[in-house]
């Protein structure tokens, strides 16, 4: 079950990508900054763990709460993004709920991926993989900074932000049943093999009965 709950991060691209950008937001900010976001994103997954059954309830409250349970990725990607793609001086304040949230969604999205039904191996792989990606992700980056790197986070800020709108709108907006009825015919349509797809106004009428001449017969003898 280690490897499954490893993999069940991994593999999901909404959660990784979270992941992803705020080990490049630790990496970007100072070394007091970071820690205390670490803290802070240690605390909301275990906010998510104990309170999980209530924010599942206020997630799937309503109608189509099936589709409903996939929320917990798209909103990560958007904070993390409004997170990166935010100016220098206010990436510092908006890190700390930012990381409050992802840990939050973190946690709730591996509970609803669970099939083990509470095996502490999937979840104990799960926060392994998740510790793993983050602190790699964080060390590279932080390793290879640059001038330029600034500009770099911005873009997959932005990069971000879509996907979470993409995918959330996904998720929320109704889609079209597959198996909807065809439109029936209106009433004013013709016969069968008839060219005339509607009655003739009486204007329509005279003009033709005009056309024809009297005594002609159209058809050949």
């Amino acid at each position: 079950m280690l490897e499954r709950g490893a993999l069940s991060v991994i593999l999901s691209y909404p959660r990784a990508l979270s992941l992803f950008g705020l080990g490049c937001a630790l990496a970007i900010v100072r070394s007091g900054e970071a820690a205390l976001a670490a803290i802070f994103a240690v605390l909301g997954l275990w906010l998510g763990f104990e309170y999980r059954d209530w924010l599942i309830n206020a997630v799937i409250s309503g109608p189509a709460t099936t589709v409903r349970l996939g929320l917990p990725g798209p909103v990560s990607c958007l904070a993390v993004g409004v997170l990166l793609a935010a100016p220098h001086w206010l990436r510092s304040w908006l890190l700390p709920p930012a990381a409050i949230l992802v840990g939050a969604m973190h946690a709730v999205g591996i509970k609803l991926v669970d099939p083990s039904f509470h095996d502490p191996d999937f979840l104990h792989g799960a926060i392994a993989a998740s510790v793993w990606l983050v602190v790699a992700v964080g060390l590279t980056v932080h390793l290879c900074h640059r001038p330029w790197l600034d500009i770099a986070v911005r873009i997959l800020g932005s990069w971000l932000i879509a996907i979470g709108l993409m995918l959330g709108t996904a998720i929320l907006v109704p889609r079209p049943g597959i198996g909807a009825a065809a439109p029936q015919p209106t009433e004013n349509l013709g016969q069968p093999g008839s060219l005339d797809m509607g009655p003739e106004s009486p204007e329509v009428g005279r003009r033709k009965s005009r056309l024809v001449q009297p005594g002609f017969d159209p058809l050949p003898q």
